[in-house]
């Protein structure tokens, strides 16, 4: 595609344009508008970027709806940068350049509230099925279909946009590239939510990369499939990888945030009286955030309704016991992804609580277990050197190279909460170790 295409593009010479926080101007056109005003878009307003973030971090209530304009907008710079270079832009359509903006428009699209919480559990779809099912018109919501809109408006196929979301659907050259603006170690989605994330909380961690000079510096590798970045953008590159670090560090694996998120999750698994089907996948995506919790308090048991309360009125979290993490205590975490391991430690606390004539219903300790980590490195990309060479980006960087075992020894921590009411007893009398527990 040359650079005339792109200036055909009315996305891209508009002078319309959204504000949002944090100092953007989100430039838009009345056929973008037009997907933007849908129900199905507009209802992103009522979910929280950072659902129970919130809790801990008071400021932090900015919705999925400016996040994903954030990303469009992203992927309008990302797309502007690319361009000028011919392995890219001279292989693909304007129909891929229309596909993956409204891509970054509506990754979210199938977000119900909580659902990063909830999905995993079995009664609760994956928010990225549903997303493919709005985006193709396979699931109507509110009387809309999501892909005769797409097709009326861009003259585009909708299953062109899903398919860059949809990672079943192999993708090559520069397909597999146009997918990596929206998910890679690189992409517009972290560019947007990083520092939005960082700023709605109050902290400066998801902030400190210049955004400018990381998108200024971005190229096709030499196989035209993936992002790179050249070695002038090197610094704002790690920096971007290290925003990512802290805020997983502070803000996203928090401990107070992950005992909410479990609580939560506990509460999900105790729903009654739910049948799945495209119903239920359309009540869900109804609900905003505090609808959903109202309806989770009605649909629950009483011990899950106890859950409900202690997070969503009294802000009440469990708290630690116990904190295991691979750096400090390899044998320990390892034996604990075991679920039968977690259980026989659970036992064993428990008769030694239960010895002070202390009652302990199993729902007043809670397991947080981050699942296993795929990889000892950080997610790789690729870095131009000057002379033209190309090296992967942990060849070049000792600090990328070290953000792997980082983030394994310092975020994927493994945790057991305890309901407030046992702070008496865990107080009265010192605690065994999770070493007397396991036997190791």
């Amino acid at each position: 595609m040359t650079l005339s295409k792109i200036q055909n593009l009315p996305e891209f010479n508009t002078k319309q344009a959204i504000r949002i926080s944090p100092n953007t101007s989100v430039a838009v056109t009345d056929r973008i508008l037009r997907i933007i005003d849908t129900k199905s878009f507009q209802r992103l307003r009522g979910i929280r970027q950072l659902s129970l973030g919130e809790r801990v971090f008071p400021s932090a209530t900015h919705s999925r709806f400016s996040h994903a304009l954030g990303v469009y907008w992203n992927v309008l710079d990302y797309l502007r940068q690319l361009d000028q270079y011919p392995v890219f832009s001279s292989r693909l359509k304007e129909e891929d350049y229309l596909a993956i903006m409204l891509a970054g428009l509506l990754h979210d699209i199938g977000h119900y509230p909580f659902s990063h919480q909830m999905d995993n559990l079995p009664l609760f779809p994956k928010h990225e099925e549903l997303t493919i099912a709005l985006i193709t018109g396979e699931l109507k919501l509110f009387g809309e279909n999501l892909g005769e809109l797409i097709r009326s408006l861009f003259g585009l196929d909708s299953e062109r946009v899903a398919a860059l979301l949809d990672h079943r659907v192999p993708m090559k050259g520069q397909k597999a590239l146009l997918r990596q603006i929206i998910d890679s170690p690189l992409d517009a989605d972290k560019c947007d939510y990083l520092p939005r994330d960082s700023y709605f909380c109050g902290v400066d961690l998801g902030s400190s990369f210049d955004r400018t000079r990381l998108i200024t510096n971005l190229l096709p590798d030499g196989t035209g499939s993936k992002i790179a970045v050249h070695e002038k953008g090197l610094v704002s590159a790690e920096r971007f990888q290290l925003a990512r670090y802290w805020m997983y560090r502070s803000v996203y694996w928090g401990h107070t945030v992950r005992s909410f998120i479990t609580m939560l999750a506990h509460a999900g698994s105790r729903v009654q009286g739910v049948r799945e089907g495209e119903s239920w996948r359309k009540k869900l995506l109804g609900f905003s955030d505090q609808d959903f919790l109202d309806w989770l308090y009605e649909a629950c048991d009483d011990i899950g309704r106890d859950f409900i309360s202690m997070l969503n009125v009294k802000r009440q979290p469990y708290k630690r016991l116990f904190t295991i993490s691979f750096h400090h205590s390899p044998l320990e975490y390892h034996a604990l992804q075991q679920d039968e391991t977690r259980e026989r430690v659970l036992d064993g606390l428990i008769a030694w609580i239960q010895k002070s004539g202390v009652n302990v219903p199993d729902h007043h300790l809670l397991w947080d277990v981050p699942p296993p980590y795929k990889a000892s490195k950080w997610e790789t990309f690729p870095v131009i050197l000057n002379d033209g060479h190309e090296v992967p980006i942990e060849n070049e960087s000792p600090v990328v190279s070290a953000l792997g075992p980082a983030f394994l020894h310092g975020v994927r921590k493994i945790r057991l909460f305890y309901h407030p009411s046992l702070d008496d007893r865990l107080a009265m009398d010192r605690v065994p170790s999770i070493s007397s527990l396991l036997k190791l």
